[in-house]
């Protein structure tokens, strides 16, 4: 992500009104999201599409990844299910929605 810089991205919300693609313009030319403020505090950003999936993508990835290493802790205290014990679980599961 690039750095904001505040002399440039941080704008009033009321610019969104009056200047709302003129916003979308300088994010995309940009490459930086703009901030928007309400009484000298952000409120809100905005981003380009191609950013906001970036982020997106990052972040089920970094979820995904502190899963498996949640995962990884239980299986080296001893906390682990049999494939056995799982696909009896599953499949219970299975008949009480089919029943």
């Amino acid at each position: 992500m690039v750095t904001i810089k505040a002399s440039k991205d941080l704008r009033p919300i009321s610019d969104l009104k009056s200047g709302g693609s003129e916003i979308v313009r300088q994010v995309n030319q940009t490459g930086r999201p703009v901030v928007l403020t309400r009484h000298g505090r952000g409120v809100a950003v905005v981003l380009s599409l191609e950013e906001y999936e970036y982020l997106s993508e990052r972040v089920e990835n970094l979820e995904l990844q502190r899963a498996v290493e949640e995962a990884e802790r239980e299986i080296a205290a001893g906390h682990w299910v049999s494939n056995e014990e799982v696909r009896s679980k599953i499949e219970r599961w299975a008949d009480a929605e089919e029943g």
